[in-house]
C-alpha cells in the first residue's frame, strides 16, 4: 500500500515534464506567415545607410555632377547627394579642364587626397573621377597607388628598355663608323704607298734611261792642253776634246769640244756641248748645248739649246731653244727664238714665243705669244697681242692692238690707238681706224647724200670707227657741166644722246663732162664743221658750212665759203 502513491507522484512528475517539453518544442516552430508569429518573434529591420555627400567645384568647366551620382550609387550601392554648398565628405575640384583633385573625409575625420588628370572626353572623365571617388571611399588608395606605381614602374622599365637600345644602337654605329675609318685610313695608306712606289719606280726608270750630264767639274780643264786641232774629231791632237774646256779648237772638218772659253772655227761642222763663251763660226753648221755668251755663226745652220746672250747667225736658218734670248737672231732664210728680247731678223720669216724689241721678215714675222716693240713684215705680222707699232707691205693680224697698225689691211680685235690702211677691220675700236674701208662693230658703214653750196649733188661712202670716220665719194654740177671725186677725214665727238659734231678736211677736184682724161680743172681743200642728229638707229641728219681753199685751178676766189646739208643711213 505504502508503494502505489511514491509511484503514482513519480509518473505525475514526468508527465508534467513531458507536456513543458512538448510545449517549447511547439514554440520554437517556424511560422508560415509573418502574420502567424507574435510580434516578440520578428526580427528587426536593418537601418539605412547615411547619404554620401559630395560637392564639385568646376570652375566653369564642363562636368555633370548627375552622371556622377548615379555613377557613384551604382558603385557604392548607397544614396550619394550632390551638394552645392556646405560640408561633403567628398570634394571634388576641377582644376582645370584636364586635371581634378578629389578629397574624401572618412568616419574617422581622417582626409584622403588624390589628383587625376582627366582625359578629353566628357563622359570618360565623369568615370574617372567616378573611379578615384569609390577606390577613396572604399580605402582602395592603396590598391590605385600599386597600380600607378606599377604603370609607372613598366613606364620607365619601357624608357630604360628603349634608352638601352639607343644607346646600343650608337655604339653599334660607333664601332661600325670607326671600322669604316680604320679601313679608309689603311686604304689611304696603301694607295699613298702604292703611289710612292710608284713615283719612285718612275724617277729610278728616268735616271737609268736619262743620259748621264757632264757636270762642270767633270770636264778637263788644263791650260797647256786647251788648244785642239783636228781633221774630224776624235782625229785630233786632243782625241779626247768632247770632255775638255777648250780655248780655241780649229776643225776642218768636224770639231767637238765640251765647252769654249775663246773661239771655235770650222769650214765645216762646230759641235760645242756645254757652254760656250766666246765665239764659234762654222761655214756649215753650229751647235751649242747649253748657255751662249757671245756670237754663233753659220753659213747653213746655226742652233743654240740654252739661253742666249748674245748674236746666233744662221745663213739658212737660225733656231734658239733656251728660254731667253737678248741679242740678235738673225738668218737669211728662218730666224727662230723663244722669249726674245732684242732683235729678231729672218729673210724668210722670223718667228718668236714673245717679243720684246724688233721684229722682222721679208716674208712674215710671226709672234706666238705677246709682243711689244716693233713688227716689220713685207707681207704679214701676227702677234697674239702687240703694244708698239706693226707695219707690213700685206697685213697685220693680232687679238689686241695698244698702237698703231699701218698695211694694207689691218685685222684686230681689240683696237686701243690707230688702223691706217686701205681696209680695217676691228671688233672694237678705242681710237681711230682711218682707211678707205673701216668695220667696227662699235662704228658704222654709211652711204651718204649731200648737196653743196651751188647746187651740186653728191654720193659718198663715210665709215666711221672710233672718234674717226673717213668719207670717199663723186658728186656732179649740172650748172657747169662738171663731175667731181673727192675724200675726206674728220672726227666723231657726241654731243649728248642724239646730237654729234664733226670737223673735218676734205679734198676735191672736178673735171668737165667733155674732156675728163687730163688734169683736173680744179683742185680744193675744204675745212668744215658739220652738226649732226641721230634719228633712231637708221638715219643722221647732216648740215655744215666752212671754207674752201683753191689749191689750183679753178675760177673765182682762192678762199670761199662753202656749206652743205645731208643724210646719212644706217
Amino acid at each position: 500500500m505504502s508503494s502505489f502513491p511514491v509511484s503514482r507522484a513519480y509518473v505525475v512528475v514526468v508527465a508534467a515534464l513531458g507536456v513543458l517539453a512538448l510545449a517549447r518544442a511547439a514554440s520554437a516552430q517556424p511560422c508560415a506567415a509573418p502574420a502567424d508569429c507574435p510580434a516578440t518573434s520578428r526580427p528587426a529591420p536593418a537601418p539605412a545607410p547615411d547619404a554620401l555627400r559630395v560637392r564639385v567645384v568646376a570652375h566653369g568647366f564642363p562636368f555633370d555632377p548627375t552622371k556622377l551620382r548615379t555613377s557613384l550609387s551604382q558603385e557604392l550601392g548607397r544614396p550619394v547627394t550632390v551638394v552645392e554648398h556646405g560640408d561633403a565628405e567628398v570634394q571634388i575640384e576641377l582644376k582645370n579642364a584636364a586635371r581634378a583633385e578629389v578629397s574624401y573625409t572618412n568616419p574617422s575625420h581622417t582626409t584622403f587626397r588624390r589628383g587625376v588628370d582627366l582625359p578629353p572626353d566628357r563622359e570618360r572623365s565623369v568615370q574617372v573621377v567616378s573611379w578615384l571617388v569609390v577606390n577613396l571611399v572604399r580605402d582602395e588608395a592603396s590598391e590605385l597607388l600599386d597600380e600607378l606605381r606599377a604603370r609607372r614602374k613598366e613606364e620607365a622599365d619601357a624608357r630604360a628598355a628603349a634608352d638601352k637600345a639607343a644607346a646600343d644602337q650608337a655604339a653599334a654605329d660607333k664601332v661600325a663608323a670607326d671600322a669604316r675609318a680604320a679601313a679608309d685610313k689603311v686604304a689611304a695608306e696603301k694607295a699613298a704607298a702604292s703611289a710612292k712606289a710608284a713615283a719612285d719606280a718612275a724617277r729610278k726608270r728616268a735616271q737609268l734611261q736619262a743620259k748621264p750630264a757632264l757636270p762642270a767639274d767633270e770636264l778637263l780643264r788644263d791650260p797647256l792642253r786647251s788648244f785642239d786641232a783636228a781633221v774630224s774629231t776624235p782625229l785630233s791632237l786632243l782625241p779626247d776634246s768632247p770632255k775638255r774646256e777648250l780655248h780655241l779648237q780649229l776643225a776642218l772638218g768636224y770639231g767637238d769640244s765640251g765647252a769654249i772659253q775663246g773661239a771655235a772655227i770650222s769650214p765645216g761642222v762646230l759641235r760645242v756641248r756645254r757652254e760656250l763663251l766666246g765665239v764659234v763660226v762654222g761655214a756649215g753648221a753650229a751647235f751649242v748645248g747649253r748657255k751662249v755668251r757671245g756670237v754663233v755663226v753659220a753659213a747653213g745652220y746655226s742652233q743654240i739649246d740654252g739661253n742666249l746672250e748674245g748674236v746666233l747667225a744662221g745663213g739658212g736658218a737660225a733656231l734658239q731653244r733656251g728660254p731667253v734670248a737678248r741679242g740678235a737672231v738673225l738668218a737669211i732664210g728662218g730666224a727662230m727664238a723663244t722669249d726674245m728680247r732684242g732683235v729678231l731678223l729672218g729673210g724668210g720669216f722670223a718667228t718668236a714665243t714673245s717679243l720684246r724689241g724688233v721684229g722682222a721678215a721679208a716674208g712674215a714675222t710671226i709672234i706666238r705669244g705677246p709682243s711689244e716693240g716693233v713688227l716689220l713684215g713685207a707681207g704679214a705680222n701676227s702677234s697674239s697681242r702687240h703694244r708698239g707699232v706693226e707695219i707690213s707691205g700685206g697685213v697685220n693680224v693680232s687679238r689686241e692692238l695698244d698702237g698703231v697698225a699701218i698695211a694694207p689691211i689691218n685685222v684686230h680685235r681689240r683696237v686701243t690707238g690707230v688702223q691706217l690702211g686701205v681696209v680695217n677691220v676691228a671688233e672694237e675700236v678705242d681710237g681711230a681706224a682711218i682707211g678707205v674701208i673701216s668695220i667696227a662693230k662699235n662704228g658704222r658703214v654709211q652711204p651718204v647724200l649731200w648737196s653743196g653750196w651751188g647746187g651740186s649733188a653728191h654720193i659718198a661712202i663715210k665709215c666711221l670707227a672710233g672718234y674717226v670716220f673717213t668719207e670717199f665719194g663723186s658728186g656732179i654740177d649740172l650748172n657747169d657741166d662738171q663731175f667731181s671725186y673727192d675724200g675726206g677725214l674728220g672726227g666723231h665727238f657726241k654731243l649728248g644722246r642724239y646730237f654729234f659734231l664733226e670737223p673735218s678736211v676734205h679734198y676735191s677736184a672736178t673735171h668737165g663732162f667733155v674732156d675728163a682724161s687730163g688734169a683736173p680743172d680744179g683742185q680744193y681743200m675744204s675745212y668744215l664743221a658739220q652738226l649732226g642728229f641721230r634719228v633712231g638707229d637708221k638715219l643722221d641728219l647732216l648740215a655744215g658750212g666752212g671754207v674752201r681753199h683753191t689749191v689750183a685751178g679753178g675760177p673765182g676766189a682762192v678762199i670761199a665759203p662753202e656749206a652743205r646739208v645731208g643724210i646719212a643711213f644706217f
